[in-house]
């Protein structure tokens, strides 16, 4: 029987989803296995603090209940405070190996930048030289000098 479909429309036994859903499985990095935890541990807490509502509505027969569902309830609030610390800690972790990078390519640019005016700037000096021998009626070579003074 099939009854999955992959990307590319093939139909999949379940042998051939799990095999495909375990290798898509150990590609998840930290950060997204993280962000999926807290994701879940959120729906968790809802469904608690609803069971807690449920359970004291109904106190005289269900306070084993709310008991259990107020350690429960603990437990997981404790768990999703650590959660959002590591998220926040690889965040961090992240940022920091982000910065050389950026830093480093702000440096590149700014010698590219030199670089780029420093010939912008060779340039427009050689071509004033060469209008202003113009303007005396002298012709200029590439280095500068005048033709004239040469045969001089």
């Amino acid at each position: 029987m099939y009854f999955w479909k992959n990307k590319k429309g093939e139909k999949l036994s379940f042998k051939d989803f799990i095999k495909e859903w375990k290798i898509g499985i150990s590609g998840i990095s930290p950060s997204q296995k993280l962000k999926t935890q807290i994701g879940g541990t959120k729906i968790m807490l809802i469904g608690l603090f609803l069971g807690l509502c449920v359970a004291v509505y109904g106190w005289k027969n269900l306070w084993w209940v709310g008991i259990i569902l107020i350690g429960a309830l603990l437990n997981t609030g404790v768990q999703f405070l650590g959660l959002k610390q590591q998220k926040k800690i690889l965040d961090d972790l992240e940022e920091q190996f982000k910065e050389p990078e950026e830093e480093k390519a702000k440096e590149e640019i700014k010698e590219q930048d030199s670089i780029v005016k420093g010939m912008i700037n060779s340039a427009v000096v050689k071509e004033a030289q060469a209008s202003i021998a113009l303007d005396k009626g002298e012709t200029q070579t590439f280095s500068g000098e005048d033709k004239d003074k040469e045969e001089k």
